[in-house]
């Protein structure tokens, strides 16, 4: 159980480390998203980064990475302190955030980010697999059913 808040917490502050790099690379994340997009590579050759960053199209990148982070941050507390108070319902809740960070990273992986964002990616779907593990080991749902 411990090692179970401990993988939580290090995914929180793996998360907070990828939403303060969107924001200091917020160019680079913006122009990784164009790519993909040719409204986006117009607007770039016309009017270059600065155009791109003032066009309506272009996603609010650090706004939505700020969101995410305080509700993913906020949400693993509350989980994280049911989950310790005994509540096994919440390994079910943890799981499937597991799951969904683990393909959300998988996503991430295959949208041509920077090399950072690919990396750290590759690290919360080792850390979503770890905390997985840890949520369902034997220790655990003993822990769970004694408390």
């Amino acid at each position: 159980m411990t090692n179970s808040v401990r993988v939580l917490g290090l995914i929180v502050a793996t998360s907070g480390v990828i939403t303060l790099l969107i924001w200091l690379l917020r160019d680079d994340v913006l122009l990784a998203w164009a790519k993909g997009n040719d409204g986006a590579q117009a607007t770039l050759s016309e009017g270059g980064i600065e155009a791109l960053r003032e066009s309506p199209s272009a996603p609010g990148f650090v706004a939505l990475a700020v969101v995410a982070f305080v509700g993913f941050a906020l949400l693993a507390m509350v989980l994280a302190s049911f989950f310790v108070g005994g509540h096994p319902w919440t390994r079910f809740v943890l799981t499937g955030t597991a799951g969904v960070g683990v393909l959300v990273g998988a996503i991430c992986l295959d949208n041509h980010l920077p090399v950072i964002f690919v990396v750290l990616s590759g690290v919360i779907i080792v850390e979503g697999l770890v905390l997985l593990f840890f949520l369902w080991q034997r220790s655990t749902t003993t822990y769970l059913r004694d408390v």
